[in-house]
């Protein structure tokens, strides 16, 4: 006689009609929304394990499922931080016509808006980036790189004539460090200047580069 036996069905647990999976993905977005808020409030070398796991109301066991520590927990905080800043001024640069100055200028302003609309935001993405230990190119790689090769691109649009000279590398970093050393400054004034005041005083180098680089243009052969 044989026996036959029926075929061993292998389903994970469903609680709450959840499976594994997506209960440790609900625990991975809590987790960063603690983190968030925590780094936020107490900065980078105040945060502890315990701090964001009592944030989300979580054993801190969960917080190992997914970051093998506060720094690697900081950089998925940073790392989002970037991604929204870059869709703010992306979203702003698209909706204006295709005029580099004027996309500049609604760039700029996203940018300065999206920062001042939450301090903690703002320490996550500017104040504290040094202090984690991400060196300055790793910054401006996080931060910038979208814009960058925006910027690249639009420079070459605007300037057929350059053929790289001078180098949109130096370019367009010389830009960028001087937005990320503005906002600093004012985030360190709390804002006390008006949003308008900060985009004219990085506006007029655009203004400036724009004179530079067509007459470049203009000289080129």
């Amino acid at each position: 006689m044989v026996t036959i036996h029926a075929p061993l069905v292998t389903a994970r647990r469903r609680y709450g009609g959840a499976s594994a999976e997506e209960r440790a993905q609900a625990r991975y977005q809590r987790l960063m929304d603690a983190a968030f808020e925590v780094f936020g409030k107490h900065g980078y070398r105040q945060t502890t394990m315990r701090l964001i796991c009592a944030q989300a109301r979580l054993a801190d066991r969960y917080f190992a499922e997914h970051f093998a520590n506060t720094h690697d927990c900081y950089l998925a905080v940073h790392q989002r931080a970037c991604e929204e800043a870059a869709q703010a001024v992306e979203q702003a640069i698209h909706s204006l016509p295709g005029d580099l100055l004027l996309r500049a200028r609604g760039g700029l302003t996203a940018f300065f808006e999206h920062v001042r609309a939450n301090p903690h935001r703002a320490r996550i993405l500017i104040l504290d980036s040094s202090a984690s230990g991400l060196s300055a190119q790793n910054r401006v790689d996080q931060q910038y790189a979208f814009l960058i090769d925006l910027l690249k691109a639009r420079f070459r649009q605007r300037y057929p004539k350059m053929h790289n000279k001078p180098k949109l590398e130096y370019v367009v970093s010389g830009c960028i460090g001087m937005i990320n050393h503005t906002v600093m400054l004012w985030i360190e004034r709390q804002f006390s200047d008006p949003i308008e005041t900060v985009v004219d005083h990085s506006f007029y180098a655009w203004i400036g580069l724009d004179i530079w680089l067509s007459k470049l243009n203009s000289e080129a052969y």
